[in-house]
């Protein structure tokens, strides 16, 4: 088994001070300055993400896709799991942070859920055995050491039902070292990488004084190589797959949406 990364740590402590701003940087969602509605405008993002989900099975994969059981890794607070719970007669919800666990708990208490299940994971072996209609996750693995998110990412696969679908998103590159001729890397120079490292350390003082610590928690983006995850997909007998490129601040990803063969 792979051992967790110190990205763990960083997500245990998202969830023990800003759980929602964790989720989606906004400074509405700060916990300072969340009221009852940003706490709406919050899960509406939610709301709006689970349809864009069912769309897309639905669009590419399978017209009638209507999943009976929903895995959703990286649950957080509940912002989607949450959703799901409206689409699927049974939720998982899978996080690493026990902070984010409890709030998603109150969020399901809150909103009279009763159809969500909430696992922590600790390291690489995901909490369940069970397969699901539907196997999420949405802007996570990005967060996750490639090494430690590999592992995860072929569990997640073996975790979707025969005939069920698999819709994760990752990171591959970010757009200041995007290919020139789509052949070679453009790897970043010594003064970019300075820079880059110069501006993250004002960043995290500054998120540091606003949290009340001086080394507030990291959010890595590590990109991943595709050609790995591909050989997953195609080892697992995977042929029908959809591809939608995603880009959050910069950062290029992929939003893999696939049927697992019945």
């Amino acid at each position: 088994m792979i051992r967790a990364s110190k990205t763990d740590q960083a997500w245990k402590q998202w969830g023990e001070t800003d759980p929602y701003y964790g989720v989606i940087t906004d400074d509405k969602f700060r916990s300072d300055n969340l009221d009852e509605q940003s706490r709406h405008d919050f899960f509406q993002t939610g709301q709006q993400s689970v349809a864009h989900v069912l769309q897309l099975c639905r669009q590419h994969i399978q017209p009638n896709f209507e999943p009976k059981s929903v895995l959703d890794y990286g649950c957080g607070v509940g912002r989607m799991a949450l959703a799901f719970a409206q689409h699927t007669q049974h939720v998982i919800g899978i996080d690493v942070s026990e902070g984010m666990l409890t709030e998603a708990q109150l969020n399901k208490e809150r909103l009279g859920v009763t159809n969500i299940e909430l696992l922590k994971i600790e390291g690489t072996q995901l909490p369940t055995d069970k397969k699901f209609d539907l196997v999420h996750s949405y802007i996570v693995l990005q967060h996750i050491n490639p090494q430690q998110g590999i592992e995860i990412f072929r569990q997640l696969i073996d975790r979707i039902a025969e005939g069920g679908i698999g819709a994760i998103q990752l990171a591959y590159s970010h757009e200041k070292f995007a290919c020139d001729d789509g052949l070679a890397p453009r790897l970043p120079s010594l003064r970019t990488i300075w820079r880059s490292v110069w501006a993250n350390s004002i960043l995290r003082r500054k998120l540091g004084a606003l949290l009340g610590s001086s080394k507030p928690p990291q959010m890595q983006m590590n990109p991943y190589q595709l050609n790995k995850i591909f050989f997953l997909l195609q080892s697992a007998g995977i042929q029908d797959l959809h591809v939608e490129f995603t880009n959050h601040g910069g950062h290029l990803g992929t939003f893999l949406i696939f049927r697992k063969p019945a």
